[in-house]
């Protein structure tokens, strides 16, 4: 029996230039079965994020060279990373500094002195949060990519089966040994092939994509069809 292949740990990003309160973050996410990456300032961050794309950014906010609310709202302004979750860790949790913590986008906070408690629930409740919308916008996909493969598929196959037809019949008509007969079969399984595919379409299930000439993304219809 094949093993059961792990699950992909998610991976959080911690922005911390405290070297106490980075290690202790840092064990507590992995002890709970995350991967963890690290940076020492705002700067580090933007420069890892790109690269590394966590799942989620626990960030302080007093930091030297960049702060983390100037960082976060860099973050949120970048199309790459505005999607990813930070959660601020800060001591300074007065109205003015939470206002303008959310303002810059952040999604949670969580108080200094860190309790592993109030942590783990803040980080978990925003992965959840984020895997819910994540399936929400695949939903949304799936149903666009379902309504415009039935169209194509109620369009075509009508056309498709009066022309396999019509190549059949011209086909009972001429000799196996005639050139032009192999030219008709030629046709005939490019037909069926057409056919094949709209049958694919009518079977999607996910919303998959494969990189196309030019860099375009368009929809992959076999892996579409198979359970990811």
């Amino acid at each position: 029996m094949p093993k059961k292949q792990k699950e992909p740990k998610d991976t959080i990003l911690v922005v911390e230039d405290d070297p106490l309160s980075l290690k202790f973050i840092s064990h507590v996410l992995i002890d709970a079965g995350f991967e963890t990456d690290s940076a020492a300032d705002g700067q580090q961050c933007l420069k890892m994020v790109l690269g590394k794309k966590p799942h989620l950014i626990l960030m302080d906010i007093n930091m030297p060279a960049m702060n983390g609310i100037e960082t976060c709202r860099r973050l949120k302004l970048d199309q790459n990373t505005r999607d990813i979750p930070v959660i601020f860790v800060t001591g300074n949790i007065d109205d003015e500094t939470l206002e303008a913590a959310f303002g810059a986008g952040a999604t949670d906070y969580v108080r200094k002195p860190v309790s592993r408690v109030e942590l783990l629930a803040r980080v978990r409740s925003s992965l959840n949060q984020q895997n819910a919308i994540k399936k929400l916008a695949e939903d949304e996909k799936l149903k666009g990519v379902l309504e415009t493969a039935g169209g194509i598929c109620h369009e075509l196959n009508q056309p498709l089966q009066y022309v396999l037809g019509a190549i059949q019949i011209l086909m009972m008509d001429v000799s196996s040994e005639e050139p032009i007969y192999h030219s008709l079969d030629s046709i005939r399984a490019s037909i069926e092939k057409m056919g094949q595919i709209t049958r694919k379409l009518t079977a999607i299930t996910y919303h998959r994509t494969r990189t196309y000439a030019g860099g375009l993304d368009i929809l992959d219809i076999d892996r579409s069809t198979e359970k990811p």
